[in-house]
């Protein structure tokens, strides 16, 4: 807090005049005494002037470290930009206007997008290395299954200010390796007014929200509703979401007691990547479906501060969370040509839908219509967490002090199953019981548990950070963090059969009642138990400082750098899906993997992450370049450093493997920002310069990756990594830039434009895979489709606004203004749905049942196409209204 301190002597002249004209005949003498007496009566005493407090960036409120003084490049975001962006969610808005931000589309849903900041992910997405926390008013919303991010759960129009912190900031808890996004939310003292909004446009887009607040200047009430529907663009994508947030706020002359509460559910259908191939034949197609997720949440915060004076401040929280999540995902099964093959299923004459004769099934080959060829996976999720915080302020001329404590505490528990299905002409799977019947195919009937998981996560910390200024121009931040985590597994997995081992011998086989239990000893072949069971309790610990530096060269010029550590420990499903070392016999992994999420293994230790993360900039404001008002600026190098990443590996079967530490990674690049105001014009632009490595060797097992070495030993497909290969779905160069032009008081239009590079898809971790060449006479020519990776793009949108009396607002959105056919994310895998040769059968929907011809091709994330939406709104301020009615 800057205070200042001003002597203030009035001098009333006309005073003076009006007693000289009212006497008269005074003499000189007698007027100078009087003048004297008046400036001696008037002197008024010293008074102090206090600076406003600054809104906070931090986990609790009352932090007030002025973000002048903040050692890395923040970028923030205020409610009334939030409102006029008219994005739907926290990722449609960051990629549209922040530096070094991207996004990828894996699950083909606006809502489940992955969020990408300097090289680090936020995703709703297990398997997804996670890298950045989110708070949401001083709560971490990263899950404690897989430290996900449910983007769905934050309503837009509850936001109040949205902050992105680079680096390892102490006083932000795990997973702070690249960043904290914190999010605060209105309450009836910021947002002393109504808004109402309905839009609706393309792919039967509908959104309805409302929001209202006002305070009596003690209490303050405030409550927001949204209702998102829409049909989406691909083929079976609808999406359904319902946010409700509200708060109280009650104020006195020594500090605020806040509590809020936000329930959310949702359906989000995501038909996820497609085929390159497909793609080019049908934008809106979908390789499967359905894949569907419901997700409810309960979200309860209680935050107060109290003023103890002018200097000392104590504030704290505790909240209770839970989340609720169920999901269905339809694919193909990826061992149809075991089940083919397997005995007693034979093609009987004239079966194949070419009316072709077979006798007996060949290899890699099955009968069309008379087996299975889908595969649902179900999961039931249920976590919760609480906790409680404490912090402490402490502001002098020299110092602001913070210091804290934070307990969190999360518990989880997932079941996972799977069933047979038939993929029907649309590519939506259905269940077909007949195989049961016909054919002994217990999973065709009935959901097979692949697992049941429980487990808990605690975590206590102790912050302090420091802001010491020996002079006005000169600003030192110290601090540091201490987290203790201790995680616990139970976990209940079933053998690791292939689903159509699953058979009903008429004696209750594995079925039977006496086999519900866990095997004691895995080398025991005679053991008949159903579950291999285990249990893992691990402790961590980790202590991350931070030092950072401000100079105010000169005002309006900021120099800057700050060096930070940050730590992440394994969360629950990491744990239970870890790589199980002790079943690597002479090189070779008997582990059954995990199809993520679906399929956990025993939970054998992981190293936490640690992270080293450098920064140093330079930021100012011109106030006379080209004649601009207020030309804002900033240029920053950023580097940091991974030690024991967790990353997914894969492990040869489709969407199959195992967690594992890997040695070091490296994300490290430039970022800038120029926007400034001429007259009706205001113009932005950010560019950043990024690369995301790996840094030590590595193998994975891959067989849709071209570079592949088979060793014929192990009958494994090798990928070799080599350090300088990038990690897949980072782009090198990101570009936004902005231009909006204000016509009058009424009117404004702003035209956006989002611009990647090229990035490698996942599975060319080496970047090494090629497409094949068709010229090539010994190679199949439709086989490794695409070269592994995405083309770089550029996308421009328009949104208009036009002000009527009254409050009423009539907006326009136009999205991908030029109608651009491009991707954002992809994955090398196999397909199914190819051309038949050599009396080879498909069926109505492009199945070939001979699995030989399966092609290995670049599955990618399509963008949107061009789609527009029309909307009206109407505000209205409550002070204002009260002020006219006075």
């Amino acid at each position: 807090m800057l205070n200042k301190k001003i002597k203030s002597v009035l001098f009333l002249a006309t005073y003076s005049c009006v007693s000289m004209a009212a006497d008269g005949g005074d003499d000189a003498a007698s007027n100078e005494q009087k003048s004297a007496d008046s400036q001696r009566a008037i002197q008024l005493d010293e008074v102090v002037v206090k600076a406003k407090r600054r809104s906070v960036i931090t986990p609790l409120p009352g932090l007030v470290i002025d973000k002048e003084k903040m050692t890395t490049n923040v970028q923030s975001i205020s409610g009334k930009e939030i409102a006029d962006s008219k994005s739907i969610n926290i990722t449609d808005l960051m990629n549209n206007s922040m530096q070094s931000v991207t996004i990828n589309d894996y699950a083909g849903n606006p809502f489940q997008q992955d969020l990408n900041f300097r090289g680090f992910t936020a995703s709703p997405q297990i398997g997804t290395p996670q890298g950045i926390s989110v708070y949401l008013d001083g709560v971490r919303v990263n899950e404690a299954f897989g430290e996900v991010v449910n983007w769905d759960f934050i309503p837009m129009n509850a936001i109040a200010s949205l902050d992105m912190i680079p680096g390892s900031n102490p006083m932000f808890g795990l997973n702070t390796l690249g960043g904290a996004l914190a999010l605060t939310t209105k309450n009836g003292f910021t947002h002393n007014q109504a808004h109402a909004e309905v839009m609706g446009g393309a792919w039967g887009r509908e959104q309805m929200q409302f929001s209202n607040g006002f305070n009596n200047g003690r209490l303050g009430l405030f409550v927001a509703y949204n209702h998102f529907k829409e049909d989406g663009w691909r083929s079976n994508s609808p999406s359904n979401v319902r946010q409700l947030f509200t708060s109280a706020t009650m104020r006195s002359d020594y500090g605020e007691l806040n509590f809020t509460a936000l329930n959310v559910d949702t359906a989000l259908t995501g038909n996820g990547v497609v085929p390159y191939e497909m793609y080019e034949q049908d934008r809106k197609a979908v390789f499967t479906s359905p894949d569907e997720n419901k997700n409810g949440l309960e979200h309860y915060n209680l935050t107060g501060r109290f003023d103890l004076n002018d200097n000392l401040t104590f504030s704290g929280l505790a909240y209770k969370r839970s989340v609720k999540q169920k999901a269905i995902g339809g694919d193909f099964y990826d061992d149809f040509p075991q089940l083919s093959e397997r005995a007693g299923v034979n093609c009987p004459d004239g079966s194949l839908p070419d009316g072709s004769s077979s006798t007996s099934s060949s290899p890699g080959s099955g009968c069309a219509g008379l087996i299975p060829n889908g595969v649902f996976s179900l999961s039931d999720l249920k976590q919760g967490g609480e906790g409680l915080a404490f912090q402490m302020n402490f502001v002098t001329d020299k110092n602001e002090l913070t210091a804290g404590i934070t307990y969190d505490t999360n518990d989880v528990d997932f079941m996972q199953a799977e069933m047979f299905a038939d993929i029907g002409p649309d590519r939506e799977l259905v269940q077909n019981p007949s195989y049961y019947t016909d054919l002994g195919l217990v999973a065709a009937k009935f959901p097979i548990i692949r697992n049941k998981l429980t487990g808990s996560s605690t975590t206590k910390s102790i912050f302090v950070s420091d802001t010491w200024s020996p002079r006005d121009d000169l600003h030192m931040t110290l601090g540091a963090r201490f987290n203790h985590t201790r995680v616990k597994n139970d976990l209940r997995s079933e053998r690791g059969l292939s689903l159509y081992q699953f058979e009903d011998d008429g004696t209750g086989s594995y079925f039977d009642p006496s086999r519900e239990r866990c095997v004691v000893d895995l080398t025991d072949t005679s053991d008949r138990g159903k579950y291999i069971c285990s249990k893992g309790d691990y402790m961590y610990r980790s202590f991350n400082p931070s030092f950072g530096l401000t100079w105010e060269i000169k005002p309006n010029l900021v120099a800057y750098g700050n060096v930070s550590r940050g730590s992440r420990t394994p969360s629950v499903i990491e744990l239970g899906c870890a790589i199980d070392r002790t079943q690597i016999e002479n090189n070779r992994n008997y582990q059954f993997g995990c199809a993520i999420p679906t399929s956990l293994t025993a939970d054998p230790y992981l190293k936490q992450v640690r992270s080293t993360s450098y920064e140093a900039g330079t930021r100012g404001i011109s106030t006379s370049f080209l004649g601009s008002e207020n030309l804002n600026w900033n240029l920053s190098f950023f580097r940091t450093e991974l030690t024991n990443d967790i990353l997914f590996v894969p492990l040869g079967r489709k969407n199959r493997g195992v967690f594992d530490n890997f040695g070091q990674t490296l994300r490290q690049g430039i970022e800038s920002s120029i926007a400034g105001k001429w007259g009706d014009h205001r113009l932005s632009l950010n560019y950043t310069w990024m690369r995301a490595t790996f840094e030590s060797p590595s193998t994975i097992i891959n067989p849709n990756n071209s570079s592949n070495v088979l060793d014929s030993v192990q009958n494994q497909n090798y990928v070799y990594i080599r350090p300088g290969d990038q990690l897949p779905g980072m782009p090198n160069h990101i570009v936004q830039a902005s231009w909006n032009y204000a016509a009058n008081k009424r009117f404004d239009v702003t035209l956006n434009m989002v611009m990647h590079s090229s990035s490698f898809v996942r599975g060319n971790e080496n970047n090494k895979h090629k497409k094949r060449d068709a010229t090539d006479p010994f190679t199949d020519p439709y086989d490794f489709i695409g070269d592994g990776s995405i083309p770089g793009y550029a996308v421009f949108n328009l949104r208009a606004n036009y002000k009527f009396d009254n409050g009423f607002t009539l907006f326009a959105r136009l999205d991908n203004v030029f109608d651009r056919e491009y991707a954002t994310a992809g994955n090398l895998g196999r397909t199914p749905f190819t051309p038949t040769s050599g009396g080879a059968a498909t069926d109505a929907a492009g199945f070939n049942y001979n699995s030989d011809q399966w092609k290995n091709t670049t599955f990618i994330g399509p963008g949107a196409p061009r789609a527009a939406w029309f909307g009206l709104s109407y505000d209205l301020d409550w002070k204002q209204r009260k002020m006219k009615l006075d």
